[in-house]
């Protein structure tokens, strides 16, 4: 194997547009040494972080499409002060509707929850693939 020196390193990485491991090479690298990775190890290392900054940014990036009003998680939603079936909302949470194709409407009082549950959901089905865009009830019927 040859030896190839820092620059030509991230040029090549740039290339390739694996920028998280471009931008964080030397501190990568590092961590893969303390860690005394093999190989393969380190590689599969990079390669987790690359994808895991892609994530990050398509998930970002979605999620600014969908036109959420704020950001929230479903682990912050507080199902005590709700009379709400914590499991079916788990079992929302699969997105396995969206993948039979239903429909999922929120109906209660005002106050009660329903844009945090809607955006916390949308939230999960964009990290998993889904497209998603925010609309109130109000948008909706004016549409």
């Amino acid at each position: 194997m040859t030896n190839i020196d820092h620059d030509t390193l991230v040029a090549t990485l740039d290339r390739l547009k694996l920028t998280a491991i471009r931008d964080q090479l030397d501190t990568l690298l590092d961590e893969a040494a303390r860690s005394k990775m093999t190989l393969r190890e380190a590689l599969a290392f990079l390669v987790s972080r690359e994808i895991a900054r892609r994530d990050e940014r398509r998930i970002s990036m979605s999620s600014k499409l969908a036109q959420f009003p704020f950001v929230r998680e479903l682990d912050g939603f507080e199902f005590e002060a709700q009379p709400l079936d914590q499991e079916q909302i788990r079992e929302l949470a699969t997105c396995r509707w969206i993948a039979h194709g239903d429909t999922l409407l929120l109906l209660d009082p005002p106050a009660t929850g329903k844009t945090h549950l809607a955006v916390s959901l949308g939230r999960e089905a964009i990290c998993q693939n889904y497209n998603v865009q925010f609309v109130t009830a109000a948008t909706l019927v004016a549409m």
